[in-house]
């Protein structure tokens, strides 16, 4: 993510940032307070040990310049009070891995609503970087398959999105129906052939998802030949 600092504590001041001014444009992006409270609380989580990581670093300092005086003199050198361990505050909510996997996520929503704006919003939050432009209304899965113990193995690739929705035709009069959400390729289908059917056609179709949305467009169907295992 091109717009992401490199450094921990310019990711800090990213967060920051994204928290405080994420409330100003969530009605015009849709969303829910839910996910503004979650950037907030990923923020503070962040800060708060980036803070305790440069405190412990002080009293480390402190804590080995002591020793190395106690330790090797001069004689009669003043010493001081002994270090102590640092104080921090009350630590914030706890929050949970992957703070910046979840800003990206988010980030790739905010950039595909049609309500995004580059200048207004997009400079704003400081999510603007050199990456490359994605075509969200557009993406569309391509499907390949091959069979894995006589079972349909679903290939695809995962691209800018987070998961797949997949739909299955099994030629029962229901027409393409839910199958599963596949969070990362390959998917294999063990759906049981059924009984007194030797071979079966079956049908598939996927459709890419950011966050919990669909976008883009479904993918071609591809049709897969299904015989059962011999002995079963």
């Amino acid at each position: 993510m091109p717009y992401l600092p490199k450094n921990d504590q310019a990711k800090a001041d990213f967060m920051d940032n994204l928290g405080a001014k994420l409330p100003d444009h969530a009605a015009t992006l849709g969303l829910s307070p839910a996910e503004v409270a979650s950037v907030q609380a990923d923020a503070a989580m962040f800060n708060y040990l980036m803070d305790m990581q440069e405190a412990y670093k002080t009293n480390k300092q402190e804590v080995t310049g002591y020793k190395n005086v106690l330790r090797d003199g001069p004689l009669g050198a003043p010493l001081g009070p002994v270090p102590v361990a640092p104080t921090l505050p009350a630590a914030p909510a706890a929050v949970s891995a992957g703070i910046f996997i979840r800003v990206s996520q988010l980030v790739m929503r905010i950039k595909g609503n049609p309500a995004y704006n580059k200048q207004t919003i997009g400079e704003d939050l400081g999510i603007v970087g050199d990456e490359q432009t994605i075509d969200i209304p557009n993406l569309k899965p391509v499907l390949n398959s091959r069979l894995d113990a006589e079972r349909p193995l679903i290939i695809w690739k995962k691209g800018p999105a987070d998961s797949i929705d997949i739909y299955v035709d099994r030629k029962d009069g229901l027409g393409f129906v839910f199958l599963a959400t596949d969070t990362q390729p390959d998917y294999l289908d063990t759906f049981p052939i059924p009984a007194g059917i030797t071979t079966a056609l079956w049908d598939y179709k996927a459709i890419y998802k950011i966050g919990d949305d669909q976008v883009g467009r479904f993918s071609e169907p591809i049709q897969v030949t299904v015989t059962r295992k011999t002995g079963y």
